[in-house]
Parts: C-alpha cells; sequence; structure tokens
C-alpha cells in the first residue's frame, strides 16, 4: 500500500507500534513529534482517546495544516462529544480501540481511494484550459484532435450512467 502517513499521539508506544504495522505495509509514516509532516501526507492517524472535550477539537490544527489529508480518528468507547465534534469538524473516520489491523487496514485504503479520487477531479479552471486547448486544435484545422479532447473530457465530467456506449 503506497502511501504517506501521519500519526498524532500523545502515547509514544501507541505511535510507535502503529508506525512499525503501518511502514510493513509499505507506507512512509511520521510521527507528529518528530518532524513536520510529509509533504503530500494523505493520512492522518489522529488519536484522540486522551483528548479533553475543553477547547478547540485537535482535528481542526491538522485540518487548516492539510487540508486534503484523509482523517481517521482513533477513539476510545465512551468518547462520543469528541467523536461527533471530529466527524462534524471533516474526520473521514473513526476506529474504536481496540480494533484488529484488517479493520484498521481497510479503513486506511478507503480513505485513499478517496484521496486518490479527489485528487484525480479537474476544477472548472483546468477544464477551461482542456476547452481552449481543442478550440485551439480546431482553429489550425486539426478537428480530429479538437474532438478527441472534448471527448474525453465529456465522459470524465459524465456520471457513469449517462456515458454513451
Amino acid at each position: 500500500m503506497q502511501a504517506t502517513a501521519l500519526i498524532v499521539s500523545n502515547d509514544a508506544g501507541f505511535a510507535e507500534t502503529m508506525q512499525a504495522l503501518l511502514q510493513g505495509w509499505g507506507m512512509t509514516v511520521a510521527l507528529s513529534g518528530e518532524s513536520a509532516s510529509p509533504p503530500g501526507t494523505e493520512i492522518v492517524l489522529l488519536d484522540i482517546r486522551q483528548a479533553s472535550n475543553e477547547g478547540p477539537h485537535p482535528l481542526l490544527a491538522i485540518r487548516e495544516k492539510m487540508p486534503a489529508a484523509e482523517i481517521i480518528l482513533i477513539n476510545r468507547p465512551d468518547n462520543i462529544p469528541l467523536s461527533i465534534a471530529g466527524m462534524q469538524a471533516g474526520a473521514a473516520d473513526e476506529l474504536i480501540a481496540p480494533f484488529d489491523t484488517s479493520t484498521l487496514k481497510n479503513s486506511i485504503s478507503t480513505a485513499i481511494g478517496r484521496w486518490k479520487k479527489r485528487q484525480g477531479k479537474k476544477s472548472l479552471f483546468q477544464r477551461f484550459g482542456d476547452a481552449m486547448a481543442a478550440a485551439t486544435f480546431a482553429q489550425a484545422g486539426e478537428f480530429d484532435t479538437a474532438l478527441s479532447m472534448l471527448d474525453s473530457e465529456e465522459e470524465e465530467t459524465l456520471p457513469a450512467n449517462r456515458k454513451n456506449p
């Protein structure tokens, strides 16, 4: 599993165990206390088991620094208010400790899939640029090239049930 993860936890033993596990799965992993988060971090495992219900949710500071990252909360079963606040603040998933490694792996795989899907979407500005490039080819007499550019753009933006056969 190729991805970059950041583990944020006050429990050093837990963080090191998670780091070894994720590295064993082929991920690049950093711990929050070691250094700055690696560039392009897709996944953040945020341990809120010992967090306080007072003050801002710890997820908000992470979201400010890494708005595109998928954040997975690690919580305890009786910490419901912090769990709800985390989900409202944009957490992608939550794991209740103790959990098994297959549950963790599934949650991370799903989060990576969502992250990659978001990265693949073109902005309106990018789509406009593609349309302008197609118009340039059409103006130069390369109609087939222009049409193929527009057709591939249309297929990317149409819902699956509306694509032409």
